[in-house]
């Protein structure tokens, strides 16, 4: 929401001058620690709440700039400071222009700011307008205190909704306590000839402040002020924007490092939150030094540099430094300030969207689990499933004794299987995770390493309190037999993709035919002085027997959904390899 549209500060604080336009819904202001950011915030505060901390009043000698005072005091003349706010007119009232400009200005002699208003507009109409503004600052110190401040601005907000039936409420609560309480009153009265009656909040505001919230972990309800600074600082916004949905008023948000004792992938939760929910109903102005945050663009989002500079640039060395404001279009320009949090902001934001994939992925395979009724098969990707749900109907046709899911990578079979190890009850059908026999799957099959092998130990069980099993494709005994028969080096760690688990006659005519496309494996051999590139395919083919030499290939990812559609029409002898695995499998899914 775009309320304000220009801010001009002079000689507040560490800030002699500053001008910030192109003001937007959300407005990111970042730079080195000590540079002035958080003044900025603190100015607005003084603007509209005459305080630069939420609990105490402003004071000017703490306010004003040092340097502006030494210039005052210099010159022998009187020392102020003012802030300049240029307003968009979103109300569209007839009385005020499109945008218009309020000027508040400071001194040593008076608590509250003389006001210079635009041409040809009553001081009414400006009060009006600002009493339907409310700003928020939000510390980067987060005390208990300040939640405790924003329950009691939640009440503020609920008692002028009128649908939420608090005031309503709030009267009847205190006549119920009122004559609940008048016998006791009474026989005080009588025992000790004094007249004493409980002190009732005239409203709940006073109740408000002792409120918490009640927070789920491990299945019990916990304070949050008892909760980790992460979890309670994740509930201020939303308490905010809640105030914002049910208030007459329309809100501004001054928040220093929102980021502030979360990690980075919850930082970047919470950044997107501000970005595509918060700053619709608020105009939102936030310091950071967290990519997370700077990392934000779009067309209302703006951006500015805070850096501390010298006032007198041709006097490097001897002028006292000030706060200088630059809006910035480009990361570029704030690297050199950012240092390692700029280095690390694209490769942050890659890491945090793989895994809000995986997370997405995961969610959806938990819930399509937990709908089921019957045994879950998961496996890697499409072309796999095809294949799998043709050896299930040609090895056990007409039989529905699983469903089978891909789950879009390995990975995500990892990260299921490991979600379910942490629910503390029983399955109530199997889950069980196939994984590609190739370097990838070995490696999430690490998590089974310590597990036990079950029935002709195909498959491993991850826990025998809950029904969770796991395996990697298993090499056909013809196979192995073959490869160690041949095989000069060691065969075991030869990749076995699904497309493999075919007699060699099969895989062969398909490569010949080009149905199953081949890529040749490379990479460097090093020593101390040297590093020259290798053909491994080469080398390894050479130690195989010719009707496996495809072991030492790789297969090309766009053949793999034409191959699976052409090996799923061949017969049931061609699936042969396929018995001994799904013969175990129909085991774990069927054995109660």
């Amino acid at each position: 929401m775009k309320i304000i549209s220009r801010i001009e500060i002079n000689y507040f604080r560490s800030i002699y001058t500053a001008n910030i336009s192109d003001i937007n819904d959300l407005n990111i202001i970042v730079g080195g620690n000590d540079s002035g950011k958080s003044n900025i915030l603190k100015a607005l505060n003084l603007f509209f709440n005459n305080k630069t901390e939420i609990d105490s009043q402003y004071l000017f000698e703490d306010d004003l700039s040092r340097l502006r005072e030494s210039e005052a005091r210099a010159a022998k003349g009187r020392a102020f400071l003012w802030i300049k706010i240029t307003f968009k007119n979103f109300l569209n009232w007839s009385s005020l222009p499109e945008y218009f400009t309020i000027k508040r200005t400071w001194n040593r002699y008076e608590n509250r700011p003389q006001d210079a208003l635009p041409q040809g507009v009553t001081g009414s109409t400006v009060g009006r307008f600002l009493n339907r503004l409310s700003y928020h600052y939000i510390p980067a110190i987060r005390s208990k205190y300040i939640y405790s401040y924003y329950l009691n601005a939640l009440h503020d907000s609920l008692i002028d909704d009128e649908k939420a039936g608090v005031r309503e409420s709030s009267e009847v609560l205190m006549s119920v306590i009122n004559a609940s309480t008048n016998d006791m009153a009474e026989r005080i009265k009588a025992g000790l000839s004094i007249e004493s009656n409980i002190q009732v909040p005239k409203d709940l505001r006073e109740l408000f402040t002792a409120l918490d919230f009640s927070t789920k972990y491990s299945g019990y309800d916990i304070p949050l002020q008892k909760r980790g600074d992460g979890i309670q600082c994740r509930h201020i916004p939303f308490i905010l924007d809640f105030i914002a949905r049910h208030s007459k008023k329309f809100h501004i948000w001054g928040y220093e490092e929102p980021e502030n004792s979360l990690e980075l992938g919850k930082a970047f939760e919470l950044a997107n939150q501000f970005n595509s929910d918060f700053s619709k109903d608020n105009q939102i102005f936030i310091t950071t030094h967290s990519p997370a945050f700077y990392d934000l663009n779009g067309k209302h989002v703006s951006r500015w540099l805070v850096s501390a500079v010298p006032h007198d640039p041709k006097d490097e060395d001897n002028s006292p430094k000030v706060t200088s404001v630059l809006s910035i279009n480009e990361n570029k320009i704030a690297d050199d300030q950012l240092g390692l949090a700029a280095l690390i902001s694209d490769r942050a934001r890659e890491l945090h969207d793989a895994l809000s994939k995986i997370k997405s992925i995961n969610d959806g395979l938990y819930a399509a689990i937990k709908r089921s009724t019957t045994p879950q098969v998961l496996v890697e990707g499409p072309s796999d499933l095809q294949i799998f749900k043709a050896a299930l109907s040609k090895i056990y046709p007409n039989s529905n004794f699983c469903e089978l899911i891909h789950a879009e990578g390995c990975t995500n079979i990892a990260a299921l299987l490991k979600s379910h190890y942490n629910i503390e009850h029983v399955q109530r059908y199997p889950i069980i995770g196939i994984f590609d026999n190739d370097n990838a799957g070995r490696k999430q099959f690490e998590m089974f390493k310590a597990s036990s092998w079950v029935h002709n130990k195909i498959f491993k069980i991850l826990s025998k309190n809950i029904n969770i099993y796991g395996t990697v494709l298993p090499f056909p005994k013809v196979i192995i037999d073959t490869l160690k028969t041949h095989c000069k080096r060691q065969f075991d760690l030869l990749p076995l993709p699904i497309e493999f688990l075919f007699p060699h006659a099969i895989v062969n005519y398909a490569i010949d035919n080009k149905i199953l496309i081949l890529n040749e494996r490379s990479g460097t051999a090093r020593d101390n002085e040297f590093s020259l590139p290798i053909n491994m395919t080469e080398y390894v083919a050479s130690n195989l027997p010719t009707e496996y030499k495809y072991f030492a290939y790789s297969i090309d990812d766009s053949c793999k959904k034409h191959y699976a559609e052409w090996v799923s029409k061949k017969s049931r002898d061609d699936f042969i390899y396929f018995a001994d695995l799904l013969n175990d499998l129909k085991l774990l899914c069927t054995t109660p």
